[in-house]
């Protein structure tokens, strides 16, 4: 049944708030069953509750300190399947869908002994390559790519095994000698892709920076000739 705009925008507004209004006064961590049973108990009883598909991390983490996995819940928004119809104001029908506000649990690292921060990144690189590069942030995807061939490249080579004797490496799974040394020429070239990589993230933000550096210019002189008309 067809509802009017402003209906169907109030109860938007009403539904977010029932969810957002609860998570304000709690925490975004929970370490015990109880302070998690007691933010369901808060919620509405039709709020639905998902995992969050990756981990997350602190992405100002400094390397080599303790860490520690946080739980951690935030609101998220849900589209419904079915459209609403909605009637506009000059009386013409619409579809809309409609958004129901949820709650995700997560997974955090952080260092231990520190707060969730309000932003975190995905802890794998692809993963997080993949958010960079669903918002255009080239940038970002190209440094986290880089990660992953060297990830991989650090994974095939004859390397000497750890200190408990474990082997750690592909190659070193593998007795014989020609199909180790072939693994090894793979990581190397791994290696050199992901060099390559580097290289054109480097050449794209030096041109980038030049485009900036011209605008700015452009802008520059615009601005001059309109402050002393000829």
């Amino acid at each position: 049944m067809p509802i009017d705009r402003k209906t169907f925008s109030d109860q938007q507004t009403a539904a977010a708030r029932a969810v957002t209004g609860v998570l304000a006064r709690w925490s975004r961590e929970f370490t015990t069953a109880g302070e998690l049973a007691a933010l369901m108990t808060a919620l509405p009883a039709v709020t639905p509750v998902s995992v969050a598909w990756t981990v997350h991390v602190d992405p100002d983490l400094p390397d080599g300190v303790p860490t520690v996995t946080a739980a951690t819940t935030r609101a998220v928004n849900l589209l419904e399947p079915d459209l609403v119809d909605v009637v506009e104001d000059d009386g013409t029908v619409r579809e809309y869908g409609r958004m129901t506000p949820g709650v995700e649990l997560g997974a955090v690292i952080v260092a231990e002994g520190q707060p969730v921060p309000e932003k975190t990144v995905a802890y794998q690189p692809y993963e997080r390559a993949l958010d960079a590069l669903s918002v255009g942030d080239i940038d970002t995807t190209l440094t986290a790519l880089m990660e992953l061939l060297r990830r991989i490249a650090d994974l095939l080579p004859d390397a000497p095994t750890g200190p408990d004797g474990t082997p750690e490496t592909v190659a070193q799974w593998i007795d014989d000698a020609g199909i180790r040394a072939r693994l090894g020429i793979e990581a190397i070239r791994w290696g050199y892709s992901a060099d390559r990589l580097a290289n054109l993230r480097r050449d794209l933000a030096d041109r980038e920076a030049a485009q900036l550096r011209e605008d700015q210019d452009k802008y520059d002189r615009r601005v001059d000739e309109q402050g002393n008309p000829q």
